[in-house]
């Protein structure tokens, strides 16, 4: 009975949200519109003859993203709860208003640790993504044509920033 109630727990802490996937999704899609300026900018590969290219490709990585953003999430949530579960007094031997601010204070402190586990999720991944990407785009792939250059650049880069989200 116990392992039931330990594996729904874990189940239930595991589950993401509509608003935090809306949330991965519109970071994933911000951080992949940069290759678009940049090569707008940098290489003049024209917006309105590679709209497609730009759109199906930033649409791709935005999904590869949020899977990468969620993965972060969930280990940076696991250690900082897992960390600070000491902070909040044991409601076992209270009674009364005590147990109501205990409990009070450890949703607060919940909901403060899955805050910081998003903003942590976003930083690292959107530093992952863009440091591979610049590698990728102006030092591997240099000598390819831009738009194989922009497709395999972002591409790989969002796969990278995913893999790498599901180790340790």
């Amino acid at each position: 009975m116990a392992e039931v109630d330990e594996f729904s727990a874990y189940r239930s802490e595991n589950v993401v949200s509509t608003e935090q996937r809306i949330l991965y999704f519109i970071m994933g899609s911000l951080v992949s519109l940069v290759p678009v300026y940049l090569y707008h900018a940098i290489f003049y590969l024209s917006f309105e003859e590679n709209m497609i290219v730009y759109g199906s490709v930033t649409l791709f990585s935005a999904i590869v993203l949020t899977f990468a953003y969620n993965n972060i999430y969930r280990m940076k949530k696991l250690k900082l709860s897992s960390a600070r579960e000491h902070n909040v007094p044991k409601t076992g031997k209270v009674s009364g208003d005590k147990k109501k601010v205990a409990a009070a204070q450890k949703e607060l402190q919940s909901v403060h640790t899955s805050n910081e586990a998003i903003a942590a999720s976003v930083m690292y991944n959107n530093a992952v993504f863009l440091i591979s990407f610049l590698v990728f785009s102006f030092i591997i792939f240099k000598n390819v044509g831009l738009v194989y250059n922009y497709i395999t650049s972002v591409s790989l880069a969002s796969g990278l920033t995913t893999f790498l989200s599901t180790g340790s």
